[in-house]
């Protein structure tokens, strides 16, 4: 881990997303981010003989013109349900379905028509990955989206590709958002976003500017260790404020950042966590709020990604 000799140690940030820190201040994250289908249909179709007894199961009854004769689907389990019974000797059995086909998310490798994706309650595993029918209709990336199983995580509205994201428990209803492709190894997502794993589910997450929170409403531009800066979800609204106490950063309101230590005179450190909500500073026109603050380097000299050089946040010297 680089640490800054320039700090007390005690203004160390914690970060568990990468496990070391670029810059000078290390943020606090404790978490990270945020068998094929059996065949419904009937059995194979036998019919009465002459004598009036059923035939063979593999005979196929093409013309039922005797008053005598009947139609059957013969159950080929007797675990088979009957589903309709229309009289003493017409019956038609369907096969229950097996389990759903596993799949590829990076791949989306499904039959046509279908997507890989998570279905089914918490928690998220291996065993929630499934191929799920694609809606009509569908909608698109970064489109309201629905959950159609109240708290399950699908099967959702979104089409393929695309994964029904920050959604609200209450209506059931988030956004679609865009799953990463290529493979585990190698996750591929377009230009301005990085590849971040949501347990099974990688999605494409937006990078961002600190200085400028140039994130969707409901998200905060925080630090995710390697990928930089990223667009995260605000849990546990409200969001803590100015030097209110925090565990993660997603837990601050757009602009700060969790730092650990003796960050500012005014923190309250409480029940949320060892952190406190300091704001992001620009470098170059520093301004800090807390008395004594001043305005530090987020990362190591020359670490800095291009177009991050002047971001700083708020610390006691």
């Amino acid at each position: 881990m680089h640490r800054s000799p320039r700090l007390p140690l005690a203004l160390a940030l914690a970060l568990a997303l990468a496990g070391c820190v670029p810059g000078i201040l290390d943020p606090i994250i404790s978490g990270g981010i945020s068998g094929e289908a059996s065949e419904s249909g009937p059995s194979p179709v036998s019919s009465t003989d002459s004598d009036g007894s059923i035939g063979d199961p593999g005979d196929t009854c093409t013309t039922c013109d005797s008053a005598t004769e009947a139609v059957f689907v013969v159950p080929p389990d007797p675990d088979d349900t009957c589903t309709t019974c229309d009289g003493g000797t017409e019956a038609v059995f369907i096969v229950p379905p097996g389990p759903p086909p596993a799949c590829d998310v990076y791949a989306q490798d499904c039959p046509s028509g279908f997507k890989c994706t998570a279905e089914g309650p918490p928690p998220l595993d291996s065993e929630s990955i499934t191929c799920s029918p694609i809606v009509a209709e569908p909608d698109q990336a970064g489109e309201p989206c629905q959950v159609l199983v109240e708290g399950h995580f699908g099967p959702d509205t979104c089409d393929i590709g695309l994964f029904c994201d920050d959604v609200d428990p209450q209506t059931s209803t988030g956004t679609c958002a865009v799953m990463c492709q290529g493979s585990a190894g190698e996750p591929l997502c377009d230009v301005g976003s990085v590849c971040l794993g949501y347990s099974e589910i990688p999605l494409c997450i937006p990078r961002c500017d600190p200085l400028v929170q140039d994130c969707p409403a409901g998200d905060s531009c925080v630090y995710a260790g390697g990928p930089g800066f990223v667009c995260l979800e605000i849990h546990d609204l409200p969001a803590n404020q100015l030097f209110e106490g925090c565990g993660d950063h997603w837990q601050c309101a757009p602009g700060l950042s969790c730092v650990a230590g003796e960050v500012a005179e005014e923190c309250v450190i409480g029940v949320d966590g060892p952190g406190c909500c300091s704001p992001f500073c620009d470098l170059s026109s520093p301004s800090c709020p807390g008395l004594g603050q001043q305005c530090r380097a987020f990362y190591e000299p020359g670490e800095a990604p291009s177009g991050l050089e002047n971001v700083g946040v708020c610390a006691l010297p």
